[in-house]
């Protein structure tokens, strides 16, 4: 368990430590998107341990171990994947695409159940690929909900 407490913080810290080179206005513009992503996906995995599509450890309390995941490297590569690909949807859609296929099916997942994050349990490989595809989906169209809003404003 020492060892995976260790994990858990270097999960919530270290993706953190890439946001400065984002840029002040790239992390307002995109924050509110990921902000509501990560909330997302905290009741999307509530809903599925409850389903128990999935197993999350126990982390360090108060949070579960999914909460270190979704608040550091999910929240910051919501950030990251918008700056770098919003407004060109076609490489937005097939970068999470490598993305979810690399984690899913080249390692992610084993790695994640080996430090006690999460594993799963009544859900496919690849049907937790369709999951994360359509919070994709989901985290581009907010944001665009959001730009939408915002140049109307002007």
């Amino acid at each position: 368990m020492k060892n995976s407490k260790f994990i858990y913080i270097a999960l919530l810290i270290l993706p953190w430590l890439t946001v400065p080179l984002l840029g002040r206005k790239s992390f307002k513009k995109y924050l509110p998107a990921a902000v509501f992503m990560s909330t997302f996906t905290k009741a999307l995995d509530l809903f599925g341990e409850k389903k128990k599509w999935w197993r999350f450890y126990k982390g360090i309390p108060p949070l579960d171990s999914m909460n270190f995941f979704n608040f550091g490297p999910y929240l910051v590569t919501s950030l990251w994947v918008l700056k770098i690909t919003f407004g060109k949807f076609l490489l937005y859609f097939i970068s999470n695409i490598i993305l979810h296929i690399c984690f899913i099916y080249f390692g992610g997942l084993k790695i994640v159940k080996r430090y006690k994050i999460f594993e799963l349990k009544k859900l496919t490989k690849f049907q937790y690929l369709i999951i994360d595809l359509l919070r994709a989906l989901i985290l581009y169209s907010f944001h665009s909900l959001i730009n939408i809003s915002h140049n109307t404003k002007k």
